[in-house]
């Protein structure tokens, strides 16, 4: 039966949905479109997260799945499953873990379905892997972008460099250049600062302390960059800065990707920023909290620092991988300015 998935005429992919596992799902991509051809894969992922994939030269198709919007609820799924039995799909690659997709890909007349064994959505999958457990049947922490490409040695996809990229079009860049100027005018080095996190309050270093760690960086060009639902993070950190920046406000996910492309820094919390700079080549400073780095470092082609302090936080195990603190966000707070300064400074004078 494997030989058979290797020979698939028409391949279809479900796309990660959180905008940095998309960008550390690249490697996959490219590896299934140097196996299959672009001809024969199409991708399927939130509209949020299309134009990061702007340019790239893997899918023939990407099909937004709105979720949100017109495939919202049981009369929008099944329209959306109508889109995919108009396409005839022969093999379908699920990243994400969740039944619903599994699901989706079998009421869209998708024939073979290959994903990790979890939510009980076995029965729906034609191969898959289970995910490794250690001795206390604990998951083990893995890079993302590495358990993706696990899931493809199931099915015997030759291998290939694990190594993010993204695609920047000349449109996007041009776009970009008309912004940069417009929003941070001059000659200085471009420092991309970004706050937020959608993941949860935890992942937050405090505004007021991104604040102080840009106003130290004398002769820097700011842009404030954020996201839907980080705006009022976005907000705190002019406040305490006592200072306007300019921001993303507006822009396009594509136009914005390629202002990354120019940054000197990326500065950040753990979070989808963090990856593109990554994917970029872009240098960055990162600072981690709660989450276990070996989900999302890749320490031979992330330049830049990861910041973070082990602390003692019991009755909860450090990291604890929580989307809020109940105790009092100790990990986050023993992260100095001074620390996270120096850091931006090393990589600016490097």
């Amino acid at each position: 039966m494997l030989d058979d998935l290797l020979k698939a005429d028409n391949v279809v992919v479900r796309a990660p949905n959180a905008l940095g596992d998309l960008v550390m799902a690249t490697p996959a991509f490219a590896r299934l479109a140097a196996h299959y051809g672009r001809e024969r894969l199409t991708l399927v992922c939130l509209p949020a997260g299309k134009p990061l994939l702007n340019g790239n030269a893997w899918f023939r198709e990407i099909l937004p799945y709105d979720r949100k919007g017109e495939h919202r609820g049981l009369l929008g799924g099944m329209r959306f499953a109508r889109l995919l039995k108009q396409r005839h799909f022969d093999l379908g690659i699920l990243l994400p873990n969740s039944f619903g997709s599994a699901w989706q890909f079998l009421q869209g007349g998708v024939k073979r379905r290959v994903g990790y064994f979890k939510e009980g959505r076995s029965f729906l999958l034609h191969a898959g892997l289970e995910r490794e457990h250690d001795a206390e049947g604990k998951f083990l922490p893995k890079y993302t972008g590495r358990y993706f490409m696990d899931l493809l040695d199931v099915i015997c996809v030759p291998p290939g460099p694990l190594i993010p990229t993204l695609p920047v079009t000349e449109a996007e860049r041009a776009n970009a250049a008309t912004a940069l100027a417009q929003r941070v005018p001059g000659d200085g080095p471009l420092v991309i600062v970004a706050p937020g996190a959608a993941y949860g309050p935890s992942k937050l270093w405090p505004a007021e302390r991104f604040a102080q760690v840009v106003n130290s960086l004398s002769g820097a060009r700011i842009l404030l960059s954020f996201g839907p639902g980080e705006e009022e993070t976005a907000a705190c950190v002019q406040k305490a800065a006592g200072r306007s920046f300019g921001t993303n406000e507006g822009l396009d996910l594509g136009t914005l990707k390629a202002m990354y492309q120019q940054a000197s820094l990326v500065l950040t919390n753990d979070t989808g920023p963090r990856h593109m700079a990554v994917a970029l080549g872009v240098p960055v400073v990162c600072v981690m909290g709660p989450n276990d780095p070996r989900y999302s470092a890749l320490p031979d082609v992330e330049r830049g620092e990861v910041i973070r302090e082990q602390v003692d936080c019991a009755p909860y195990t450090w990291p604890c991988q929580l989307k809020e603190c109940p105790i009092d966000h100790r990990c986050m707070q023993s992260i100095t300015v001074e620390r996270v300064s120096a850091a931006c400074r090393a990589v600016l004078q490097a």
